[in-house]
Protein backbone atom coordinates (compact mmCIF):
# COMPACT_ATOMS: atom_id res chain seq x y z
CA UNK A 1 0.00 0.00 0.00
CA UNK A 2 1.23 3.50 -1.15
CA UNK A 3 -0.24 6.81 0.18
CA UNK A 4 1.81 8.22 -2.37
CA UNK A 5 2.84 7.40 -5.86
CA UNK A 6 6.25 7.70 -6.92
CA UNK A 7 7.06 7.64 -10.45
CA UNK A 8 11.00 8.82 -11.40
CA UNK A 9 10.14 9.64 -14.55
CA UNK A 10 7.04 11.49 -13.80
CA UNK A 11 8.33 13.41 -11.37
CA UNK A 12 11.90 14.18 -13.64
CA UNK A 13 9.36 15.38 -16.65
CA UNK A 14 7.27 17.42 -14.45
CA UNK A 15 10.36 19.63 -13.36
CA UNK A 16 11.91 19.62 -16.87
CA UNK A 17 8.64 21.04 -18.29
CA UNK A 18 7.46 23.58 -15.28
CA UNK A 19 11.20 24.85 -16.01
CA UNK A 20 11.36 25.14 -19.20
CA UNK A 21 7.80 27.10 -19.61
CA UNK A 22 9.31 29.86 -16.99
CA UNK A 23 12.45 30.14 -18.87
CA UNK A 24 10.83 30.33 -22.19
CA UNK A 25 12.85 27.83 -23.99
CA UNK A 26 13.71 23.87 -24.66
CA UNK A 27 16.29 22.82 -21.58
CA UNK A 28 19.19 19.97 -23.83
CA UNK A 29 21.40 17.54 -22.26
CA UNK A 30 24.29 19.38 -21.07
CA UNK A 31 22.36 22.90 -19.95
CA UNK A 32 23.40 23.47 -16.61
CA UNK A 33 20.08 24.51 -15.75
CA UNK A 34 18.49 20.71 -16.98
CA UNK A 35 21.49 19.62 -14.81
CA UNK A 36 19.99 21.83 -12.04
CA UNK A 37 16.59 20.30 -12.36
CA UNK A 38 18.17 16.18 -12.54
CA UNK A 39 19.66 17.13 -8.51
CA UNK A 40 16.28 18.89 -8.05
CA UNK A 41 14.41 15.35 -9.47
CA UNK A 42 16.35 13.08 -6.67
CA UNK A 43 15.73 15.34 -3.77
CA UNK A 44 11.83 15.40 -4.41
CA UNK A 45 12.09 11.31 -5.20
CA UNK A 46 13.55 11.23 -1.82
CA UNK A 47 11.11 13.86 -0.24
CA UNK A 48 8.00 11.77 -1.45
CA UNK A 49 9.77 8.34 -0.44
CA UNK A 50 10.49 9.58 3.13
CA UNK A 51 6.57 10.89 3.44
CA UNK A 52 5.33 7.58 1.83
CA UNK A 53 6.55 5.64 4.41
CA UNK A 54 5.99 8.04 7.45
CA UNK A 55 2.29 6.74 6.40
CA UNK A 56 2.68 3.94 5.89
CA UNK A 57 3.64 3.75 9.46
CA UNK A 58 0.76 4.84 10.99
CA UNK A 59 -0.38 1.47 10.16
CA UNK A 60 0.26 -1.70 12.01
CA UNK A 61 1.11 -3.83 9.52
CA UNK A 62 4.00 -1.89 8.16
CA UNK A 63 4.82 -0.08 11.84
CA UNK A 64 8.34 -0.88 13.31
CA UNK A 65 11.00 0.43 15.59
CA UNK A 66 9.59 3.17 17.91
CA UNK A 67 6.58 3.66 16.07
CA UNK A 68 5.59 0.10 16.44
CA UNK A 69 6.28 0.29 20.19
CA UNK A 70 4.18 4.02 19.96
CA UNK A 71 1.12 1.83 18.35
CA UNK A 72 1.65 -0.36 21.42
CA UNK A 73 1.18 2.10 24.23
CA UNK A 74 -2.42 2.62 22.90
CA UNK A 75 -3.18 -0.64 23.74
CA UNK A 76 -1.05 -1.65 26.73
CA UNK A 77 1.23 -3.57 24.87
CA UNK A 78 5.30 -3.25 25.84
CA UNK A 79 8.11 -4.28 23.71
CA UNK A 80 9.55 -7.16 25.67
CA UNK A 81 13.17 -6.67 26.93
CA UNK A 82 15.95 -9.27 26.42
CA UNK A 83 15.59 -11.61 29.11
CA UNK A 84 18.85 -12.94 30.98
CA UNK A 85 20.45 -16.43 30.53
CA UNK A 86 20.78 -18.69 33.41
CA UNK A 87 23.50 -20.89 35.21
CA UNK A 88 24.33 -22.71 37.84
CA UNK A 89 28.16 -21.92 39.43
CA UNK A 90 29.32 -24.02 41.72
CA UNK A 91 32.66 -22.10 43.99
CA UNK A 92 35.13 -24.10 45.55
CA UNK A 93 37.90 -24.07 47.74
CA UNK A 94 41.08 -26.32 47.70
CA UNK A 95 40.49 -27.61 51.58
CA UNK A 96 38.29 -27.67 53.97
CA UNK A 97 37.91 -24.59 56.39
CA UNK A 98 36.57 -24.38 60.17
CA UNK A 99 34.35 -21.35 59.45
CA UNK A 100 31.64 -20.78 57.07
CA UNK A 101 32.56 -18.85 53.72
CA UNK A 102 30.08 -16.58 52.86
CA UNK A 103 29.43 -15.64 48.51
CA UNK A 104 27.49 -12.90 48.65
CA UNK A 105 24.79 -12.20 46.14
CA UNK A 106 26.13 -10.45 42.76
CA UNK A 107 29.34 -11.98 42.58
CA UNK A 108 30.61 -12.37 38.81
CA UNK A 109 32.08 -14.81 36.65
CA UNK A 110 32.94 -15.05 33.27
CA UNK A 111 34.40 -17.29 30.73
CA UNK A 112 35.45 -14.75 28.02
CA UNK A 113 35.95 -11.65 29.97
CA UNK A 114 32.64 -10.38 27.52
CA UNK A 115 29.90 -12.74 28.96
CA UNK A 116 29.29 -12.40 32.86
CA UNK A 117 27.53 -14.29 35.07
CA UNK A 118 26.35 -12.93 38.32
CA UNK A 119 25.11 -15.11 41.17
CA UNK A 120 21.17 -14.04 42.20
CA UNK A 121 21.53 -14.82 46.24
CA UNK A 122 23.84 -15.36 49.32
CA UNK A 123 25.29 -18.52 49.17
CA UNK A 124 27.71 -19.96 51.84
CA UNK A 125 30.37 -22.54 51.64
CA UNK A 126 29.53 -24.27 55.16
CA UNK A 127 32.75 -25.12 57.42
CA UNK A 128 34.04 -28.62 56.30
CA UNK A 129 32.56 -28.52 52.62
CA UNK A 130 34.46 -27.84 49.80
CA UNK A 131 31.89 -26.35 47.18
CA UNK A 132 28.26 -24.96 47.08
CA UNK A 133 25.87 -24.40 43.94
CA UNK A 134 24.90 -20.96 43.21
CA UNK A 135 21.89 -19.67 40.80
CA UNK A 136 23.91 -17.21 38.81
CA UNK A 137 21.88 -15.02 35.64
CA UNK A 138 23.82 -13.29 32.71
CA UNK A 139 24.40 -9.45 33.71
CA UNK A 140 23.03 -8.88 30.06
CA UNK A 141 20.07 -10.12 28.07
CA UNK A 142 19.97 -11.99 24.70
CA UNK A 143 21.11 -14.89 23.12
CA UNK A 144 24.53 -14.94 23.06
CA UNK A 145 24.63 -16.00 26.59
CA UNK A 146 23.12 -19.61 25.52
CA UNK A 147 25.13 -22.44 25.16
CA UNK A 148 27.94 -21.91 26.90
CA UNK A 149 29.30 -25.46 27.63
CA UNK A 150 29.93 -26.56 31.56
CA UNK A 151 32.60 -25.62 33.05
CA UNK A 152 33.93 -22.31 30.92
CA UNK A 153 32.63 -19.88 33.42
CA UNK A 154 36.15 -20.55 35.01
CA UNK A 155 36.86 -16.93 36.10
CA UNK A 156 35.79 -15.23 38.84
CA UNK A 157 35.43 -11.57 38.54
CA UNK A 158 34.77 -10.20 41.67
CA UNK A 159 37.22 -12.59 44.53
CA UNK A 160 35.79 -14.21 47.60
CA UNK A 161 38.43 -14.66 50.05
CA UNK A 162 39.50 -18.39 50.31
CA UNK A 163 37.27 -19.41 47.39
CA UNK A 164 40.34 -21.41 44.99
CA UNK A 165 37.25 -21.63 41.70
CA UNK A 166 34.14 -21.36 40.04
CA UNK A 167 32.79 -23.33 36.95
CA UNK A 168 29.25 -23.38 35.78
CA UNK A 169 27.71 -26.96 36.35
CA UNK A 170 24.88 -26.50 33.94
CA UNK A 171 25.11 -25.34 30.35
CA UNK A 172 23.60 -21.53 29.98
CA UNK A 173 20.14 -21.61 28.76
CA UNK A 174 17.69 -19.21 28.49
CA UNK A 175 18.66 -15.90 26.96
CA UNK A 176 16.54 -14.09 24.06
CA UNK A 177 17.22 -10.47 22.57
CA UNK A 178 14.77 -7.97 22.85
CA UNK A 179 11.07 -8.72 21.06
CA UNK A 180 11.57 -8.32 17.39
CA UNK A 181 9.19 -6.04 15.31
CA UNK A 182 6.79 -9.17 14.08
CA UNK A 183 6.12 -10.59 17.75
CA UNK A 184 5.31 -7.62 18.90
CA UNK A 185 3.20 -6.73 16.27
CA UNK A 186 1.25 -9.67 16.17
CA UNK A 187 0.36 -9.70 20.28
CA UNK A 188 -0.71 -5.73 19.53
CA UNK A 189 -2.83 -6.99 17.05
CA UNK A 190 -4.63 -9.73 19.55
CA UNK A 191 -4.68 -7.04 22.42
CA UNK A 192 -7.90 -6.47 21.72
CA UNK A 193 -9.48 -10.19 22.72
CA UNK A 194 -8.07 -9.12 26.16
CA UNK A 195 -10.87 -6.75 26.69
CA UNK A 196 -13.18 -9.64 26.46
CA UNK A 197 -14.10 -11.43 29.86
CA UNK A 198 -15.62 -14.20 27.91
CA UNK A 199 -12.48 -16.33 27.63
CA UNK A 200 -12.26 -15.93 23.97
CA UNK A 201 -9.28 -17.95 22.13
CA UNK A 202 -7.47 -14.95 21.01
CA UNK A 203 -7.10 -13.36 24.73
CA UNK A 204 -6.03 -16.66 26.10
CA UNK A 205 -3.49 -16.81 23.35
CA UNK A 206 -2.19 -13.15 23.85
CA UNK A 207 -1.84 -13.76 27.86
CA UNK A 208 0.38 -17.37 27.10
CA UNK A 209 2.81 -15.34 25.23
CA UNK A 210 3.01 -12.93 27.39
CA UNK A 211 4.41 -15.32 29.85
CA UNK A 212 7.91 -15.56 27.96
CA UNK A 213 9.63 -13.73 24.96
CA UNK A 214 10.36 -17.69 23.63
CA UNK A 215 6.90 -18.54 23.15
CA UNK A 216 6.05 -19.07 19.34
CA UNK A 217 2.93 -20.36 18.82
CA UNK A 218 0.11 -21.23 21.02
CA UNK A 219 -3.11 -23.75 20.28
CA UNK A 220 -6.03 -23.02 23.00
CA UNK A 221 -8.94 -25.87 22.91
CA UNK A 222 -12.22 -26.66 24.90
CA UNK A 223 -11.84 -30.05 26.37
CA UNK A 224 -13.92 -32.93 24.96
CA UNK A 225 -15.81 -35.71 26.19
CA UNK A 226 -17.45 -38.29 24.24
CA UNK A 227 -21.04 -39.00 24.80
CA UNK A 228 -22.80 -42.24 24.44
CA UNK A 229 -26.57 -42.56 23.94
CA UNK A 230 -29.14 -44.57 22.81
CA UNK A 231 -32.10 -42.72 21.34
CA UNK A 232 -35.44 -43.63 20.54
CA UNK A 233 -36.80 -43.44 16.64
CA UNK A 234 -40.09 -41.27 16.67
CA UNK A 235 -41.61 -40.97 12.63
CA UNK A 236 -38.10 -42.22 11.21
CA UNK A 237 -35.84 -39.68 13.38
CA UNK A 238 -33.87 -39.42 16.04
CA UNK A 239 -33.01 -36.57 18.10
CA UNK A 240 -29.89 -35.52 20.42
CA UNK A 241 -30.02 -32.29 22.11
CA UNK A 242 -26.99 -29.97 23.15
CA UNK A 243 -24.93 -26.67 22.36
CA UNK A 244 -21.59 -27.84 22.18
CA UNK A 245 -21.70 -30.97 20.35
CA UNK A 246 -19.31 -31.77 17.57
CA UNK A 247 -21.54 -33.06 14.60
CA UNK A 248 -17.95 -34.14 12.69
CA UNK A 249 -17.75 -36.93 15.77
CA UNK A 250 -20.94 -38.38 15.35
CA UNK A 251 -20.84 -42.36 15.12
CA UNK A 252 -24.24 -44.28 15.11
CA UNK A 253 -23.88 -47.89 16.07
CA UNK A 254 -25.80 -51.19 14.34
CA UNK A 255 -27.90 -53.56 16.60
CA UNK A 256 -24.59 -55.33 16.26
CA UNK A 257 -22.56 -53.09 17.78
CA UNK A 258 -20.64 -52.29 14.52
CA UNK A 259 -20.58 -49.09 12.72
CA UNK A 260 -23.22 -47.80 10.62
CA UNK A 261 -22.77 -46.53 6.91
CA UNK A 262 -21.99 -42.57 6.82
CA UNK A 263 -24.77 -40.34 5.20
CA UNK A 264 -26.49 -42.00 1.89
CA UNK A 265 -26.73 -45.56 2.73
CA UNK A 266 -28.16 -45.79 6.24
CA UNK A 267 -29.01 -42.37 7.71
CA UNK A 268 -27.93 -38.87 7.18
CA UNK A 269 -27.47 -36.17 10.08
CA UNK A 270 -27.98 -32.09 10.40
CA UNK A 271 -26.95 -29.78 13.41
CA UNK A 272 -28.52 -26.80 13.67
CA UNK A 273 -29.69 -24.33 16.13
CA UNK A 274 -28.20 -26.62 19.05
CA UNK A 275 -30.14 -30.08 18.23
CA UNK A 276 -28.61 -33.13 16.51
CA UNK A 277 -31.34 -35.11 14.02
CA UNK A 278 -30.44 -37.99 12.60
CA UNK A 279 -32.86 -39.64 9.78
CA UNK A 280 -32.72 -43.02 9.33
CA UNK A 281 -33.31 -44.45 5.52
CA UNK A 282 -35.94 -46.76 4.91
CA UNK A 283 -33.82 -48.58 2.44
CA UNK A 284 -30.83 -48.72 5.13
CA UNK A 285 -30.05 -51.03 8.15
CA UNK A 286 -32.60 -49.15 10.46
CA UNK A 287 -35.20 -49.34 8.47
CA UNK A 288 -37.53 -50.88 11.37
CA UNK A 289 -35.44 -49.46 14.45
CA UNK A 290 -37.05 -48.21 17.36
CA UNK A 291 -33.85 -47.50 18.58
CA UNK A 292 -30.46 -46.44 17.99
CA UNK A 293 -27.34 -45.91 19.46
CA UNK A 294 -25.01 -43.19 18.92
CA UNK A 295 -21.64 -41.68 20.31
CA UNK A 296 -20.66 -38.46 20.15
CA UNK A 297 -17.98 -36.19 21.07
CA UNK A 298 -19.03 -32.56 23.51
CA UNK A 299 -17.10 -29.90 24.36
CA UNK A 300 -16.79 -29.35 27.95
CA UNK A 301 -17.83 -26.14 29.05
CA UNK A 302 -15.48 -24.15 31.44
CA UNK A 303 -12.81 -26.49 30.28
CA UNK A 304 -9.60 -24.62 28.84
CA UNK A 305 -6.45 -26.46 27.45
CA UNK A 306 -3.45 -24.43 26.40
CA UNK A 307 -0.81 -26.10 24.34
CA UNK A 308 2.35 -23.54 23.89
CA UNK A 309 5.97 -24.49 21.83
CA UNK A 310 8.99 -22.11 21.72
CA UNK A 311 10.68 -20.85 19.13
CA UNK A 312 13.10 -23.46 16.97
CA UNK A 313 10.43 -25.58 17.63
CA UNK A 314 11.42 -26.48 21.38
CA UNK A 315 9.12 -28.64 23.71
CA UNK A 316 8.48 -26.26 26.46
CA UNK A 317 9.61 -28.12 30.11
CA UNK A 318 7.23 -28.36 33.76
CA UNK A 319 9.16 -24.35 34.45
CA UNK A 320 7.89 -22.90 31.41
CA UNK A 321 4.08 -24.53 31.45
CA UNK A 322 4.06 -23.05 34.88
CA UNK A 323 5.22 -19.86 33.90
CA UNK A 324 2.46 -20.15 30.94
CA UNK A 325 -0.09 -21.25 33.75
CA UNK A 326 0.70 -18.16 36.01
CA UNK A 327 -0.21 -15.95 33.10
CA UNK A 328 -3.27 -17.22 31.87
CA UNK A 329 -4.70 -18.17 35.50
CA UNK A 330 -4.48 -14.60 37.26
CA UNK A 331 -7.73 -13.43 38.79
CA UNK A 332 -8.21 -10.37 35.95
CA UNK A 333 -7.38 -12.96 33.30
CA UNK A 334 -8.98 -16.12 33.77
CA UNK A 335 -12.96 -16.36 33.42
CA UNK A 336 -14.04 -17.07 36.78
CA UNK A 337 -15.98 -20.56 35.23
CA UNK A 338 -12.66 -21.99 33.54
CA UNK A 339 -10.63 -24.61 34.72
CA UNK A 340 -7.24 -23.99 32.84
CA UNK A 341 -4.97 -27.09 32.05
CA UNK A 342 -1.81 -25.95 30.43
CA UNK A 343 0.32 -28.94 28.68
CA UNK A 344 3.45 -29.49 26.46
CA UNK A 345 2.72 -30.57 22.90
CA UNK A 346 2.50 -34.10 21.40
CA UNK A 347 6.02 -34.71 19.58
CA UNK A 348 5.97 -36.82 16.31
CA UNK A 349 9.15 -37.24 15.17
CA UNK A 350 10.25 -37.36 11.41
CA UNK A 351 13.23 -38.11 9.64
CA UNK A 352 14.99 -36.84 6.31
CA UNK A 353 16.24 -38.83 4.24
CA UNK A 354 16.27 -37.56 0.04
CA UNK A 355 18.57 -37.56 -2.92
CA UNK A 356 19.02 -34.50 -5.03
CA UNK A 357 20.33 -34.19 -8.38
CA UNK A 358 22.47 -31.24 -10.06
CA UNK A 359 24.51 -30.17 -13.08
CA UNK A 360 28.23 -30.43 -13.04
CA UNK A 361 28.06 -26.23 -13.09
CA UNK A 362 25.86 -26.08 -10.29
CA UNK A 363 26.92 -28.88 -8.21
CA UNK A 364 29.01 -26.61 -5.75
CA UNK A 365 26.40 -23.44 -5.43
CA UNK A 366 23.57 -26.30 -5.33
CA UNK A 367 25.45 -28.29 -2.34
CA UNK A 368 25.93 -25.37 -0.60
CA UNK A 369 21.96 -23.56 -1.19
CA UNK A 370 20.68 -27.41 0.31
CA UNK A 371 23.10 -28.68 3.06
CA UNK A 372 25.01 -25.51 4.08
CA UNK A 373 24.45 -23.49 7.40
CA UNK A 374 20.88 -21.94 6.75
CA UNK A 375 20.27 -23.63 3.25
CA UNK A 376 17.06 -25.49 2.53
CA UNK A 377 17.25 -28.62 5.20
CA UNK A 378 18.06 -25.85 7.63
CA UNK A 379 14.88 -23.94 7.14
CA UNK A 380 12.41 -26.73 5.65
CA UNK A 381 13.22 -27.96 9.85
CA UNK A 382 12.22 -24.11 11.17
CA UNK A 383 9.12 -24.49 9.19
CA UNK A 384 8.24 -27.85 9.82
CA UNK A 385 8.23 -27.78 13.66
CA UNK A 386 7.47 -24.19 13.77
CA UNK A 387 3.92 -24.46 14.85
CA UNK A 388 1.68 -26.73 16.03
CA UNK A 389 -1.16 -28.70 14.95
CA UNK A 390 0.94 -28.09 11.27
CA UNK A 391 0.94 -31.75 9.00
CA UNK A 392 4.57 -32.97 8.27
CA UNK A 393 4.33 -32.01 4.36
CA UNK A 394 7.23 -33.59 2.36
CA UNK A 395 6.10 -31.22 -0.47
CA UNK A 396 7.54 -28.16 1.34
CA UNK A 397 11.04 -29.82 1.80
CA UNK A 398 10.73 -30.41 -2.13
CA UNK A 399 9.80 -26.79 -2.09
CA UNK A 400 13.02 -25.39 -0.49
CA UNK A 401 15.14 -27.49 -2.19
CA UNK A 402 14.04 -27.00 -5.81
CA UNK A 403 12.69 -23.25 -5.97
CA UNK A 404 14.37 -21.61 -2.97
CA UNK A 405 13.54 -17.99 -3.11
CA UNK A 406 16.14 -16.98 -1.02
CA UNK A 407 19.26 -14.65 -2.51
CA UNK A 408 22.00 -16.54 -3.85
CA UNK A 409 20.50 -19.47 -3.84
CA UNK A 410 20.39 -22.15 -6.55
CA UNK A 411 18.02 -25.13 -6.63
CA UNK A 412 18.50 -29.01 -7.67
CA UNK A 413 17.35 -30.24 -10.76
CA UNK A 414 15.01 -33.23 -8.95
CA UNK A 415 14.60 -34.74 -5.83
CA UNK A 416 13.86 -38.54 -4.74
CA UNK A 417 12.08 -37.95 -0.95
CA UNK A 418 12.26 -41.06 0.99
CA UNK A 419 11.66 -39.62 4.24
CA UNK A 420 9.77 -37.97 5.52
CA UNK A 421 6.56 -38.82 4.70
CA UNK A 422 3.47 -37.00 4.83
CA UNK A 423 1.09 -37.17 7.92
CA UNK A 424 -1.68 -35.01 9.46
CA UNK A 425 -0.96 -34.00 12.86
CA UNK A 426 -3.80 -33.46 15.29
CA UNK A 427 -4.03 -29.70 16.61
CA UNK A 428 -2.06 -30.26 20.00
CA UNK A 429 0.67 -32.88 18.19
CA UNK A 430 3.60 -30.71 16.98
CA UNK A 431 6.27 -32.18 14.42
CA UNK A 432 10.30 -32.77 15.90
CA UNK A 433 13.12 -33.32 13.93
CA UNK A 434 14.62 -36.58 15.29
CA UNK A 435 18.08 -35.86 14.12
CA UNK A 436 18.29 -38.64 11.64
CA UNK A 437 19.31 -37.00 8.33
CA UNK A 438 20.47 -38.94 5.21
CA UNK A 439 21.61 -36.36 2.03
CA UNK A 440 22.90 -37.55 -1.07
CA UNK A 441 23.36 -35.80 -4.07
CA UNK A 442 24.20 -36.80 -8.22
CA UNK A 443 25.37 -35.03 -10.68
CA UNK A 444 23.45 -35.58 -14.12
CA UNK A 445 24.61 -34.13 -17.49
CA UNK A 446 22.68 -31.32 -18.99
Amino acid sequence: MDFIEIDAKEIYDEIITSVEKKVGESLYPGDERRLFCNAIAAVFIALFNQMNDASKQKMLRYARGDVLDALGERVGVTRREASPAETTLRFSVDAAFTQNIVIPEGTRATSDSTRFFATTTNAVITAGSLSVDVPAQSVGGGVDYNDIAVGAINVIVDPVPYVDAVSNTTVTSGGTDVEDDDSLRDRIRTAPSTLSTAGPIKSYEYWAKTADPSIADVVVSSEQTTLTRTLTVTGGKAYKGGSQLVPDTLVVYLADGTTAAKSGTDYTAEYADDLLTISLLSGGAFAEAETVKIAIDTLDEGIVRIIPILEGGAIPDEEMLQKVYDAVNADDVRPLTDKVIVEAPQAVGFDIEFTYYTTAENESACIETIEGEGGAIDRYIAWQTGAIGRDINPDKLRAFVLAPDWEGAVGAYRIDVVAPAFRALGPTSVAKFSGNRTVKHEVVEE
